[in-house]
């Protein structure tokens, strides 16, 4: 039977723009105390961003932690103009990375990222009936954010999944969603 750990005491050993560690004492179901060190992270959004039932957008990007381009859905992390508001952040998200809005968005699921060693959690939205955003409302992009922006079919981005092409997880789950909608 699994074991509940009681939780002693905390101590952020670093904080930064995006995350923050937390060094944690735990005291174990025997009695054992261990430290654990935990990533503290504000929720995030994405969303799968529909243009018709059978194509999304997705935006192709430079990530510096794996030093490679990824092919991703659009996301972001929830922030002060936010206000602790996932609709708000997922509505800010479209127009930043994307420049649309959409009719009808709708929270689809909500996920830890990596329970192993963070509190990252993800909400997945759909996002349908889009259009531009007016030129006067557009936001800026996050400094140093440079997309390039597909629209891809369901049948193309299946094939990129079956040949590995897809490596970012949200946009893995994204895509396992998507086919789960499918088969109605």
């Amino acid at each position: 039977m699994a074991n509940k750990e009681k939780y002693l005491s905390g101590q952020v050993v670093y904080q930064g723009p995006i995350f923050a560690v937390e060094k944690q004492q735990v005291s174990l179901s025997d009695g054992t105390q261990v430290q654990r060190d935990v990533i503290l992270h504000q929720p995030s959004v994405a969303i799968l961003a529909f243009i018709d039932d059978d194509h999304i957008l997705i935006e192709r990007q430079w990530r510096a932690t794996i030093q490679d381009f990824t092919w991703e859905i659009p996301a972001g992390k929830v922030d002060q103009r936010d206000q602790d508001n996932l609709r708000q952040a997922a509505i800010r998200e479209l127009n930043e990375e994307l420049r649309l809005e959409a009719q009808k968005l709708v929270p689809a699921l909500t996920f830890y990222q990596a329970v192993g060693f963070s509190d990252a959690q993800l909400t997945l939205f759909t996002a349908e009936q889009l259009s531009p955003v007016a030129q006067e409302a557009i936001l800026p992009r996050d400094q140093g954010e440079s997309l390039d922006i597909l629209t891809i079919s369901f049948d193309e981005l299946s094939q990129w999944f079956a040949q590995g092409k897809i490596n970012d997880q949200k946009t893995l789950l994204a895509f396992l969603y998507w086919a789960n909608l499918r088969k109605g």
